[in-house]
């Protein structure tokens, strides 16, 4: 499949968590469940939240299971359920936010705590929740446009749009706060 962490995901052990085997389900949630729970705390800001938003993902997955009918599309169905369980979750607490660092999510990945990432997650912090979907499911869930559109259940027209709007936004947030944003960070 497409990133690192997918990579293990096999059609066989596809076939077995849609089939009910709980061996294989238990394996899928502890390869996945840092990458869950990052990509719920990006778009909720609150580790709380966002663990609790991986978890119910992860049930809801287990409950479904039976409903997948194209193993292809194992992806971006489990993402859709965790973008689901986000917005759930959003809705029930929209005004916490508690951002710990990030160590907390996943040791294994050190975060650089320069000027530039925390200006950068200033401005993540301050997006409106579309465009943050947007982002997260561009830069961090490693999905094509066309996936991403399918999994925030948007037309790619809208995808597209709200993107733009939010690297507009960064770039515009970045700029007033006297940082410089690097070519790099802006995927065309």
């Amino acid at each position: 499949m497409g990133n690192k962490s997918e990579q293990y995901i096999t059609s066989e052990m596809i076939s077995r968590i849609c089939s009910g085997d709980i061996a294989a389900y238990e394996e899928f949630v502890r390869e996945q469940w840092a990458a869950a729970v990052r990509t719920c705390w990006l778009v909720l800001r609150n580790v709380y939240d966002a663990e609790e938003a991986a978890q119910n993902a992860f049930v809801n997955l287990y409950k479904s299971r039976g409903q997948l009918k194209d193993h292809n599309k194992f992806r971006i169905w489990f993402y859709q359920i965790l973008l689901n369980a986000a917005r759930q979750q959003w809705r029930r607490r929209p005004n916490t936010s508690f951002v710990p660092d990030m160590e907390i999510l996943d040791p294994a990945d050190k975060i650089d705590q320069t000027e530039t990432r925390i200006a950068v997650r200033e401005a993540m912090r301050s997006l409106g929740k579309q465009e943050r979907i947007a982002l997260v499911l561009c830069y961090f869930c490693d999905l094509t446009d066309r996936e991403a559109a399918i999994v925030a259940g948007w037309c790619l027209g809208t995808y597209k749009w709200r993107l733009a709007k939010a690297r507009r936004w960064l770039i515009r947030k970045l700029k007033d706060d006297g940082q410089a944003l690097k070519e790099q960070f802006v995927k065309e």
